[in-house]
């Protein structure tokens, strides 16, 4: 018998797939997916300090490389869809690794802050952002004013949280609630083609990952924390088979790394940047 992290169904769940000794849970009546247990604090502070964590051992900061090109352009498609809502104003994003998305978000017209978990992430984003504007640690120890943001951007950070309904809950705090303050996340879609084609194998398994959403549970998580869902849909990340091969690697997934590289491998194609359909969504909530 277990108990649901965000609808509180209690009651017997199907394993959808186990990552070590902890199951990946769904619950039938909100559809959401969960690990159980989570993953420990300790063993969160090692993946997420680990320098070659994907996050952000592409990019010391110093120089243009494919990869943070590649990056930028999946960053500049995720702005893109903020702006028939929102086109100017102040700007949080949790969850900032070393600050590309603030630097394309700057280019736009935004006031661009972050909150980054990772000290070696965050000390790039400070330089290219500006060190008081970026805030190392988590959404909930940062002391920023109440009303400031008009959009916060979560961009596959939710599926990392402790406790989603919290994180949102307390994000009402600091968005403009009088012209509308909007959350645009980016989260891996357990409705999507990939999960249905790889079922428990999903390369979006992993120990980091303590929740996974689709369109009837971030609905459902909307509606407990006082949001409109006003936009959703699927969409393709802008990716090197190269990249892709390492972030595979770094999770674990060694078949899917290692038939990546034998294609990488093959003159030109490793390099080209791809649209790639990799199981993610993106949803925009509107403040009620």
């Amino acid at each position: 018998m277990y108990k649901c992290n965000l609808c509180n169904y209690y009651g017997d769940m199907k394993v959808i797939s186990k990552i070590e000794d902890r199951n990946i849970l769904l619950c039938p009546n909100c559809k959401l997916q969960f690990m159980y247990p989570q993953t420990s604090d300790e063993e969160l502070s090692k993946i997420y300090s680990n320098k070659n964590y994907p996050t952000c051992s592409f990019d010391n900061g110093a120089e243009e490389n494919p990869i943070t090109l590649m990056k930028r352009k999946t960053f500049n498609r995720i702005l893109k869809k903020i702006l028939p809502y929102c086109s100017n104003g102040n700007l949080l994003d949790i969850g900032c690794s070393s600050g590309l998305l603030l630097e394309e978000a700057k280019l736009i017209g935004f006031e661009s802050y972050g909150i980054e978990i990772s000290e070696n992430a965050s000390s790039i984003a400070k330089k290219r952002i500006g060190s008081e504007r970026i805030y190392n640690g988590t959404l909930e120890t940062s002391n920023f004013n109440k009303n400031f943001f008009n959009v916060i951007t979560m961009i596959d950070v939710i599926e990392h949280v402790r406790n989603p309904i919290e994180t949102l809950k307390y994000a009402k705090n600091i968005l403009n609630n009088t012209g509308g303050g909007y959350i645009l996340i980016t989260t891996p879609n357990t409705y999507s083609f990939t999960n249905k084609i790889m079922g428990s194998k999903w390369t979006h398994y992993n120990s980091e990952h303590l929740f996974y959403f689709n369109k009837l549970s971030i609905k459902k998580l909307c509606d407990i924390c006082g949001y409109e869902l006003i936009y959703c849909s699927s969409f393709a990340k802008t990716m090197r088979l190269d990249y892709m091969s390492f972030q595979m690697k770094e999770h674990c997934h060694s078949f899917v790394s290692n038939l990546m590289n034998i294609v990488s491998n093959i003159p030109i194609i490793g390099k080209i940047n791809f649209p790639i359909f990799t199981g993610d969504f993106i949803v925009i909530l509107k403040i009620l």
